[in-house]
This record gives C-alpha cells, structure tokens and sequence, in this order.
C-alpha cells in the first residue's frame, strides 16, 4: 500500500511546518500527485486522517490532484497523455519516450491559522 507511504510523509512534513512556522492548525492541503503513481486518493484521505489524529492537522481537507503521465515520442514526436503507466508511445509503439508529466508529488498549498494571542 504505496498511500501508507506517501499520507506518512505528506503529514509528517506538514507537522513539521506547522511546527517551524507556528501554526495552530490546518484547515486545508492541496496535494499535486502524477498518475504514474497509482495513488487511490480515497485511501490516501482515509489513512492521512487516521495519522493526523490528535495534531494540528485533525481533521484538515485533503484535496489530491491528480496529473495524467505525458509522454513525448523520440520517435514519432508524438505528446500523449495515458490513463495507465506504461511508458509507450500509443501511436508509434515505441519505448523511446520521455516523461513530461505524472511523476509530481508536491504540496500545492495549504489553509493554515494562527491564533496570534497565543504566540505573543
């Protein structure tokens, strides 16, 4: 189960930046994930809110986006999106491809408070 994996990295490093910057909670996070990954991202929203359980992310919106794997043929020149992770081109046949995207995995942006009195 690659979700175990990624949810404990993903709240891990959002525990660390509410840690370092402060923050009280988080409300929201808007993971960027590539296709090439086969992520569920209801088994990922499920695991992530059982790790984040009693921290500043209980209960915080999990948005995963989804990018579709794109290649580019060095043969035919060819740019395709594909639903599966194969890496060949679905014109030519050809393995000699390069990957422009489906391989992301980053925090997009995250909804955060401060309570400001507690901090002073």
């Amino acid at each position: 189960m690659y979700e175990v994996s990624l949810s404990n990295t993903l709240s891990k490093a959002i525990l660390k930046l509410c840690s370092d910057a402060g923050w009280d909670r988080v409300r929201r996070i808007l993971v960027k994930i590539g296709g090439i990954r086969k992520v569920d991202p209801e088994l990922m929203t499920f695991i992530f809110a059982g790790l984040t359980k009693d921290t500043p992310a209980e209960g915080a919106i999990l948005s995963i986006m989804m990018t579709p794997l794109t290649l580019k043929c060095q043969s035919c020149g060819r740019v395709a999106s594909r639903e599966d992770s194969e890496l060949i081109c679905p014109s030519c046949g050809s393995r000699k491809v390069n990957i422009l995207s489906g391989l992301e995995l980053s925090i997009e942006a995250l909804e955060v408070e401060k309570d400001f009195y507690k901090h002073e």
